[in-house]
C-alpha cells in the first residue's frame, strides 16, 4: 500500500515526537507514504466559516499533490480535506482521493502485526475529536465511539469510559474566556476518570490539554509505535509510563 501522509501544520510545528511517531508506525507496518512538499495548510473550519470558497480552492490545489488515498495525523485536517473533497467531487463529477483519520487507519491495518512492547495495565482516556464526530462522517459512532479504544484494546491497554467523554475540549473556540474554561472543565474529567494517560487523534486536542491537564498527554500514534517496537525517548513517551513496560 502506497498512501500520502499528511501530518498537518500543528504536529510540524509543535510536536516533532508525534510526526516522528507517526513514521515509524508507517514504516512498521510496511506501508509506504509519501509526504506532499507543495501541499499547504488544509485550512480548518475557521476559514470555512469565513470564506468558504477560499477554503474550497485552497485544498482543490492541496488535492493535486495526492495520491489515492490520504492518511490525516490530525482529524481536523481529516474533517476539512473530507468535506472539501467530497464538496469539489460533487460540484465536477470527479473522482477524489479518500482521506483516513489515524484512528481508523489504524484499526484496518494493525490486525495480525507483531507487537514488541506494552505498557502493563496502562489505562487510557481517549479525547474524542469533535469534528472526526460531529457532524458524523461515517467514521465511528458519534454517540458512542469506538475506533480508537478499539486500537488500544489491541495494543494491549485499557480505555477508560468517563463523565463528559464526548465534552469539547475547547480548542478551536476563539473567544479566550470560553476557551479556557472548557478546557480547564475537560481536563479535570480527565484527570477524575482514573486514567493514566489521555489519548487523542487531534493536534488541536493534544496542543489545548497539554497546557492544563497534570496527566500525560499523548497522541495514538506514540502509543502504536512504541508497541510496534520504536523507542520510547524518540516518540516522546513519559518515563513515568515506560517504567510498566512488560512484553506482550
Amino acid at each position: 500500500m502506497n498512501v500520502t501522509l499528511y501530518l498537518g501544520c500543528l504536529i510540524k510545528s509543535f510536536f516533532p515526537e508525534v510526526e516522528k511517531a507517526v513514521k515509524e508506525v508507517m514504516k512498521r507496518i510496511s506501508v509506504e507514504f509519501e509526504e506532499p512538499k507543495d501541499a499547504s495548510c488544509c485550512a480548518p473550519i475557521w476559514l470555512f466559516s469565513l470564506n468558504k470558497n477560499a477554503w474550497l480552492r485552497l485544498n482543490e490545489r492541496n488535492m493535486k499533490f495526492f495520491q489515492s488515498v490520504v492518511v490525516t495525523a490530525c482529524d481536523d485536517c481529516f474533517a476539512s480535506l473530507n468535506d472539501a473533497f467530497k464538496i469539489i467531487s460533487e460540484r465536477n463529477s470527479i473522482k477524489t482521493p479518500e482521506v483516513k483519520p489515524f484512528g481508523k487507519f489504524m484499526l484496518e491495518n494493525i490486525e495480525g502485526k507483531k507487537l514488541k512492547f506494552s505498557i502493563k495495565g496502562l489505562r487510557c482516556a481517549v479525547q474524542h475529536s469533535c469534528h472526526l464526530l460531529r457532524p458524523a462522517r461515517d467514521v465511528d459512532d458519534a454517540e458512542n465511539p469506538k475506533v480508537v479504544k478499539k486500537v488500544l484494546e489491541k495494543l494491549g491497554y485499557i480505555p477508560v469510559s468517563y463523565e463528559g467523554e464526548l465534552d469539547c475540549c475547547g480548542g478551536l473556540v476563539f473567544e479566550e474566556r470560553v476557551n479556557r474554561m472548557l478546557a480547564r472543565r475537560k481536563a479535570e474529567l480527565l484527570e477524575n476518570s482514573g486514567a493514566d494517560c489521555v489519548v487523542a487523534t487531534c493536534s488541536h486536542c493534544i496542543y489545548q490539554l497539554k497546557s492544563v491537564s497534570s496527566i500525560p498527554v499523548l497522541h495514538l500514534a506514540q502509543l502504536s509505535a512504541f508497541s510496534l517496537g520504536a523507542n520510547p525517548e524518540e516518540v516522546g513517551l513519559p518515563d513515568t509510563l515506560v517504567r510498566k513496560v512488560v512484553k506482550p
